[in-house]
Formats: C-alpha cells, sequence, structure tokens
C-alpha cells in the first residue's frame, strides 16, 4: 500500500495508475485541442480539481507529463491508422490506400480534437532539442517509413512502377493529406475530395496491372478493391 502525500490517506497502487491514466488522458484533450504549449499543470489541476502538488505526485515534471501525452497520441494514432492496415492482411496499393483512408479517417471521427495533433507538435517543436521533440520527430518518423515501407511493398507485387522513389512519394502523400487537412480546417467539410486527390495520386503510380477505370471515382475504386477479394 503506498501512502497519498496528497490527499494524506492510504491509496492502493490501482487507484494510483487509475488516476495517472485520468490525468493523462485530461492532458491529451487539452494538448490536442489547444497545442502542448497550453499544457501546464495549473491548468490541468484545475480541470480535474487537483491540487498542484497531488498532480505533481504522479509525474514529477511537466515534461514527464508531455512525454506522456505525446506517448498516448502516438498510440492512438497508430492504432487507428497503421495497426487496422497490417492486421486486414491488405498489400499492394490498396494497403496504401488504407493508409491514407485511415488517416483522414483518424481526423474526421475527431479521435484527437483540434485535427491532426502531430502537425501542431512537429511545427511547435521541430527546432527545438529536447526529450519531447526527440519523441515527436520519432512519431513522424515511423508514420513516413510505414508509408514509404508499403510503397515498396506495392512495387514489389508489381501495383506501382519500379522507377518510383517511395521515399519522394511517402513525402509528396503526407504533403497532400497536411494540405487537405488544412482545408477541413477551413471549411469544415467532409474529406470526399481529399480522398479523391489521393485517388489521383495513386492512379500516376499505379501499372497496368490495375484497371485505368478504377481510378475514375471513389466508387469505381472501392468496387475495384472488392473485386480483388472476390
Amino acid at each position: 500500500m503506498a501512502k497519498n502525500r496528497d490527499e494524506g490517506t492510504v491509496t492502493d497502487p490501482g487507484k494510483g495508475s487509475q488516476t495517472r491514466e485520468q490525468i493523462v488522458t485530461q492532458a491529451l484533450h487539452i494538448a490536442a485541442y489547444k497545442g502542448l504549449e497550453a499544457l501546464t499543470i495549473g491548468t490541468l489541476a484545475k480541470k480535474l480539481k487537483m491540487s498542484k502538488s497531488g498532480l505533481f505526485l504522479h509525474f514529477g515534471s511537466k515534461e514527464n507529463l508531455e512525454a506522456a501525452v505525446v506517448e498516448r497520441a502516438g498510440e492512438l494514432f497508430f492504432s487507428h491508422v497503421l495497426l487496422p492496415a497490417e492486421e486486414d492482411g491488405l498489400e499492394g496499393i490498396e494497403q496504401v490506400w488504407t493508409l491514407c483512408d485511415h488517416w483522414l479517417d483518424f481526423v474526421e471521427k475527431g479521435i484527437l480534437p483540434g485535427g491532426y495533433f502531430f502537425t501542431g507538435a512537429f511545427f511547435l517543436c521541430a527546432r527545438q532539442d529536447g526529450a519531447i521533440p526527440r519523441a515527436v520527430n520519432q512519431i513522424m518518423r515511423q508514420w513516413l517509413n510505414a508509408l514509404e515501407e508499403t510503397l515498396d511493398a506495392a512495387r514489389r507485387v508489381g501495383d506501382i512502377h519500379t522507377a518510383i522513389d517511395s521515399r519522394q512519394t511517402a513525402l509528396e502523400l503526407n504533403g497532400l493529406l497536411l494540405g487537405v487537412q488544412c482545408s477541413y480546417l477551413m471549411d469544415h467539410k467532409d474529406h470526399i475530395q481529399a480522398r479523391s486527390v489521393i485517388l489521383t495520386k495513386l492512379g500516376s503510380l499505379a501499372t497496368d496491372k490495375i484497371p485505368v477505370g478504377a481510378f475514375a471515382s471513389l466508387k469505381a475504386w472501392r468496387k475495384y478493391l472488392e473485386g480483388r477479394h472476390e
């Protein structure tokens, strides 16, 4: 049993773990909506109706709290974007499409408030040193590496041209996603047009193995994907 120094009562480790989860969840909500720079011990303590000392007890420093927030944001992102594409056993250009489609879905469903958390976090931290900038940078690299690896795999199965530079194309796809996210934040429309833009890009990469008509519309593309599984 451990002593709760904030309240002066005895609690079990499970209660402490639950409180920590609540703190990280609320902290992530604030950081996702307003940015990491808006996350302070004082603001968070007020939201959770805790004392600053009690909150500080669970993390020891603001940096440790920020690290937990970035880690949780990364877990949410990868569980909604990368894992489904891997677990469904997809391959080739379909897996490339699915990664982009899930990225847009992640934003549309508001898994994290305020849009794509890592855009703001990356631009805030990109030129800084320290554990938090490194953690944000690592997650961004993991995402780009996943896109690159998926493009390489699509090239190996003959879905996209062998001359394609996978790294450059991963950057281009990421740039398209970030661009349509800006548009989404301005007019709050759905991502149908964004998906059409991604589809057009994939059409420019595809080999003759995939019918040209499959890229004519989202409806045609989805019908083509259904056919791949028959």
